[in-house]
């Protein structure tokens, strides 16, 4: 071992990292000096081979001095008996950093006159290469104008990661280091550069201009290397970083393998604090207000990006962090004052060493970009595995590879991918098939008609709809919100606010948006890019969703759409899945759930049996353990929570019944009776013939027929088979509208698309390897009768497109004026609350139907605030009135209900119009359409405002609501591994 005490190395040594040096011995004509300076603490594991990396040195330095802080593992022991008495000075464990480096320096004896000296800072866990300091001095040397030098930093002991080639700091706090991820040192960064700093390990700086500056005691262990780069900088020193110097660096504290008393547990905390502190207390005056208000909002949304992601502890952190600086101003001032009196050049001489003002931006969309891709890793590594699996089967069987074949990178880029997936394809063909087939839902206008009425101005509509205890509609209602107004509101604020567009799209793009979701989830389900293309091509053109859209069906459409994303994540409550995965997948499936429910409550229904189902089985395979099945129950329970306040409120306002209707209009004009064969090939409405349905059922029922899969094809007939149980009850059932005279059949389109999918699904499973299985066994019936069931169950997606591409949207749904009543009426009830307008539609025999608005009509979502009958019971009776034989005071009347005026229509009731031609009070206005007619009513001093009753419970179940989805998405979200 050799001993560096000494003044001289003679003899070559093998580098304990692997790496071989010879000593050079150094001109004693020099007058450039240079002291190592260790600081070190509980380092004992890796001091051993950083003195020996020093010792193999190719310029050997004229000291060494270690600075011990209360080490307790032999630390010292070890520098005792490598550097003598005289060779290290010990501190208490609390000492800071930079109060370790002038306890160094006040033991180290004043330089000579005129003696150049330097100070090479480095860790008890950085071993410098045996030329890093031959290649600093040489820089030194040749640029003398620079104060302060660092090397390039690699991982230790990967040795081949690079850490740091110079560091700086963003606007946010962000230590930024230029590298990538895990990138591996191939010379691509060997440029040297002016840098704003460099890091302590391995830091060559003048004796002077550290003994000017030093490190602020206020940083007790990490960012002193920023904020003494900084302050030099400001000081009119340079920095430069010399790639041709290497330390290989174990960052013990940043990484957490060594606790001390300056970190203890929470390293982020600490981190983020020396970020905060630096920032203000270096930037220029001017900015600080505005650092001062960007750091802390930024710190509360970096809480929740934390919290996003499953990291409470890192949110607290960072929140602990803000609080510990914000809360001492006059320490922040302090320091300022300080370095005030060091500096020599301006603020602007030293901006362009900062990160440049848009870096965070892009860390933020690296960030979302990495979510996300973590979102959807699920499928992703287990399809890849099992086609791991199948190509080494397929190896097996072909015989042997030549090496140099093997070893061809696979070209994996996104276009690559792209241009070879035949999904992308098909897609691609959706995408314009549906602009093709929807021609007709193109253009100028809202898309209403059906079940659908037209979008609000804005999604702001939606938003006050949804928040509102009470609502103008009617006589004033305080029925609860339907929870699908929620999610679209969402979706109407990143799309700018343009509620339109929402609905626009969900409708004409309503096959490819269930394409996505079906490929997705039949990846999981079959190792065969071509099944699962047959099962997501058959789903996305099923007739019942093509009816959907034609009609309207915003509930349909929005479930066929989500109901695959469901699935997916219920398919990993599964047992052998670890705790873990299964939990993550329980809080998955609960968001999926409740946003179903919010368009199609019966989905509700049909999950309740299922989930009794996976109940019993859970129990059944691990009866002791409640990890087993409890994942299986939460979803149910917590995606009623995240239903509130409707879950709550709907009994006692809608009723049981609210549970049966989806999203949108029960228009009783639109929806026919279910039938066996309706039902049985999916087909509840809409002009798509039924045979389209045929190959999904014929493939479903042979897949039956396999053994080998029967018992996964099982899982997916007990689902159909509960929803079976579902539709035959709710076909029987007739309910009778507020709004309509004659009763209707429930539509029950979802239940269908239940139906179909788990039809699909177990199709797919019997379809894996179908095509060996049969080329193996003897030839036989089996093969002419798949031949036979495979061309049919082909032909259904493609039929399916070409009928869907050739008829279009041919239904109720179309373009057309957002608003049918008179705007002047509208806009005047708009502005006037005692100004509503009475909507009366019918004829004489058939009935009428009435509806008192008080803004510009009827929008999404406020068909489920619409009061009932018996809660206006006056207005209605007054309607007879004006129907049969209207006398003098019901104007008066109409005047206290908050009519300012009456609209009938086309085609308006003869009868109706003449009993209000001849009405005092009531005269007639202007009806823009053919057929309607319009009437004003003058009720004089009667006219007043009716009250807008409101639900006093609302508000704290909005609370409620907005904590449980804030904590299940932090719930639902990848568990993020520590990067340290």
């Amino acid at each position: 071992m050799a001993d560096l005490t000494g003044r001289r190395f003679s003899v070559a040594r093998a580098h304990p990292l692997g790496l071989s040096a010879v000593t050079t011995p150094v001109d004693p004509a020099t007058s450039t000096s240079v002291t190592v300076l260790v600081v070190s603490h509980d380092g004992s594991r890796w001091l051993e081979t950083v003195l020996d990396a020093v010792a193999a040195q190719t310029h050997r330095p004229d000291g060494v001095l270690a600075v011990d802080t209360g080490s307790t593992d032999g630390c010292v022991d070890l520098l005792h008996r490598r550097l003598g008495n005289d060779g290290f000075v010990t501190a208490p464990a609390h000492v800071s950093y930079g109060a370790a480096v002038a306890r160094g320096l006040e033991a180290l004896p004043q330089p000579g006159p005129g003696e150049d000296a330097w100070i090479w800072l480095l860790h008890d866990d950085s071993a410098p290469a045996p030329d890093a300091l031959e290649q600093l001095l040489a820089k030194a040397a040749d640029q003398p104008s620079v104060d302060v030098l660092g090397p390039k930093l690699r991982e230790w002991p990967s040795l081949r990661r690079l850490l740091e080639v110079g560091v700086t700091i963003s606007g946010t706090g962000r230590r930024e280091t230029g590298l990538e991820r895990g990138e591996y040192d191939q010379g691509q960064h060997d440029r040297q550069r002016d840098v704003l700093a460099v890091n302590t390990a391995g830091m060559l700086v003048r004796r002077s201009v550290l003994e000017e500056l030093g490190f602020d005691e206020r940083l007790p262990m990490f960012g002193n290397d920023l904020d003494f780069g900084w302050r030099a900088a400001r000081a009119g020193h340079r920095t430069l970083v010399v790639p041709d110097a290497v330390v290989f660096h174990v960052e013990a504290a940043h990484r957490g393998v060594r606790r001390t008393d300056l970190t203890g547990r929470h390293f982020h905390r600490n981190e983020r604090q020396a970020a905060l502190y630096t920032l203000l207390a270096n930037t220029s005056g001017r900015w600080l207000p505005f650092l001062w208000v960007r750091l802390l909002l930024g710190s509360l949304v970096r809480a929740l990006g934390f919290l996003l992601v499953r990291s409470p502890g890192e949110a607290r952190d960072e929140l602990s962090a803000l609080v510990r600086v914000y809360s001492r101003p006059f320490r922040i001032l302090s320091a300022r004052r300080q370095r005030r009196r060091t500096a020599t050049v301006g603020h602007a001489d030293v901006k362009h060493l900062l990160a440049p003002p848009w870096l965070p931006y892009r860390h933020g969309l690296d960030f979302l970009s990495d979510l996300a891709a973590a979102l959807t890793s699920q499928a992703t590594d287990m399809s890849a595995a099992r086609r791991a699996r199948v190509r080494s089967a397929e190896a097996s069987e072909t015989g042997p590879v030549p090496a140099e074949a093997q070893n061809l990178p696979e070209d994996t880029g996104f276009v690559a991918r792209l241009l070879r997936s035949p999904f992308a394809g098909v897609l691609l063909v959706t995408v314009v098939l549906s602009f093709v087939a929807g021609r007709d839902l193109l253009g100028g206008g809202a898309l209403a008609g059906g079940a659908l009425l037209p979008a609000p101005d804005g999604a702001g509509d939606w938003w006050r709809l949804y928040l509102e205890s009470g609502h103008a509609i009617g006589t004033g209602s305080a029925a609860p919100t339907a929870p699908y107004v929620l999610p679209l509101a969402m979706l109407g604020s990143l799309f700018l606010g343009h509620a339109g567009l929402v609905v626009d799209l969900l409708f004409l793009l309503a096959v490819p948006l269930s394409l996505v979701g079906a490929y997705r989830l039949a990846r999981l389900l079959t190792d065969s890019p071509a099944a699962a293309l047959w099962a997501a091509t058959s789903y996305a053109l099923l007739p019942v969703l093509t009816g959907a859209v034609q009609e309207g069906r915003l509930g349909t459409v929005v479930g066929t759409i989500v109901l695959p994303w469901l699935v997916h994540a219920a398919s990993f409550l599964a047992p052998w899945y670890s705790a873990d995965r299964r939990w993550r997948a329980s809080w998955r499936t609960a968001l999926w759930l409740a946003v179903l429910t919010a368009f199609v409550p019966l989905a509700i229904v049909i999950a309740l049996p299922l989930a009794v189902l996976a109940f019993a089985g859970a129990r059944r395979s691990r009866p002791e353990s409640t990890g087993g099945w409890l994942p299986v129950v939460v979803p149910l329970l917590v995606s009623l929570v995240l239903l509130l306040p409707w879950t709550a409120l709907t009994w006692v306002h809608q009723g049981p019944q609210s549970w049966l209707f989806e999203a949108g209009l029960p228009s009783p004009r639109i929806t026919e009776p279910l039938t066996p064969l309706t039902a049985l090939f999916a087909r509840p409405g809409g002009s798509a013939p039924w045979w389209l349905g045929v190959g999904v059922v014929v493939a479903a029922v042979f897949s039956l027929a396999r053994p080998d899969t029967r018992r996964q094809v099982l899982r997916c007939w007990w689902v159909l088979v509960v929803a079976l149980l579902v539709v035959v009850p709710l076909a029987a059932v007739s309910h009778h509208l507020e709004r309509s005279v004659q009763p209707q059949p429930l539509w029950l389109g979802f239940p269908l698309v239940v139906v179909q999918g788990a039809a699909i699904c177990a199709a797919t499973l019997a379809a894996t390897g179908i095509t060996s299985r049969l080329s193996r066994s003897s030839f036989g019936w089996r093969q002419p009768v798949g031949a036979v069931v495979v061309v049919v169950a082909l032909l259904a997606p493609v039929a399916g497109l070409v009928w869907w591409g050739i008829a279009g949207t041919d239904g109720p749904l179309t373009r057309r004026e957002a608003n049918p009543v008179p705007t002047y009426m509208t806009d005047t009830a708009a502005t006037d609350p005692a100004r509503g307008v009475l909507v009366v539609q019918g004829r004489r025999g058939e009935g009428f139907a009435h509806l008192l608005l008080r803004g510009p009509g009827l929008r999404t979502g406020d068909d489920t605030v619409i009061p009932r009958v018996e809660e206006q019971a006056e207005l209605t009776d007054l309607v007879e009135r004006l129907v049969s034989a209207p006398e003098p005071e019901d104007v008066d009347e109409l005047g206290r209900l908050g009519i300012g005026s009456i609209y009938a229509p086309a085609p308006a009731d003869i009868r109706l119009a003449g009993n209000l031609d001849s009405l005092s009070g009531v005269t007639p206005g202007s009806a823009v359409r053919p057929g309607s007619r319009a009437w004003l009513v003058d009720a004089g001093d009667a006219a007043t405002a009716p009250a807008t009753p409101s639900s006093s419970y609302r508000p704290w179940l909005l609370a409620v609501q907005g904590l449980a989805i804030l904590v299940v998405v932090v719930l639902a979200a990848p568990s993020r591994q520590a990067s340290r």
